[in-house]
């Protein structure tokens, strides 16, 4: 349902905002610019569960702010750009879990609750169309859309599994990860605002194991990205 009401959103203000659109000449332009920003990720299709526990998913903060970096290029003509960019990234997860209790058995109130803590380092880059419907020197808004690919440091995340009764847990991630990107892009002079959310098209492991005991666990999940930036573009 977010994801119909953000593409039904941008479509508006395209159809909107398209007339009175000043036309930019035929010249091709090539750009560069740099972006910081932060993110924040949601889960769907969470099938994500440990023996004895399953992930809770009423739980509304279980994601932490993760941080980027992203150079990129763009190529525009009239009103349409092409843009790709390199995105280095550390993404933040935390993820509470609640026990499976036999029918009738209840868990003290005061209990720990099992949790686990992911960090990971990645590389994304995305391939996106853009068109900017409003154009007015200094400014600008644009739409843009495209895939997004991310290759996950697999050797260098970090997982901190706790109060669990399995030792020596580890997901298994997948190094590579498929998003579908959505934006609404905004440029006062050569400063740029992008507002992205993204669409996670591909599962994120294979599932959990404890390397004590060789036991595997089943984990099925992927993640939506919302995330916002803010850069210079020369």
């Amino acid at each position: 349902m977010l994801a119909r009401h953000i593409t039904i959103t941008i479509a508006v203000l395209l159809l909107a905002l398209t007339v009175g659109a000043q036309e930019k000449s035929d010249k091709v332009r090539v750009n560069g610019g740099l972006k910081v920003g932060f993110h924040a990720a949601t889960y769907n299709s969470t099938n994500f569960k440990i023996d004895g526990y399953e992930y809770d998913d009423r739980v509304i903060q279980s994601n932490k702010i993760g941080y980027s970096v992203s150079p990129f290029v763009r190529i525009s003509k009239k009103k349409f750009y092409l843009q790709t960019e390199g995105t280095l990234s550390l993404t933040r997860h935390n993820f509470e879990f609640k026990e499976i209790q036999p029918a009738g058995a209840t868990t003290p109130d005061d209990a720990p609750r099992p949790q686990y803590k992911l960090t990971t380092y990645c590389i994304q880059v995305p391939l996106l169309v853009g068109y900017e419907f409003v154009s007015s020197d200094p400014y600008g808004m644009s739409v843009f859309t495209g895939p997004k690919a991310k290759f996950v440091f697999t050797a260098h995340d970090k997982q901190e599994f706790q109060h669990f009764k399995h030792a020596h847990l580890e997901e298994q991630l997948q190094p590579i990860v498929y998003f579908w990107e959505i934006g609404l892009g905004v440029k006062i002079s050569n400063f740029c605002f992008d507002f992205i959310y993204d669409f996670g098209l591909t599962k994120n492991s294979d599932g959990i194991i404890s390397k004590k005991s060789g036991e595997k666990f089943h984990s099925r999940r992927s993640d939506n990205i919302l995330s916002f930036s803010v850069g210079f573009i020369f």
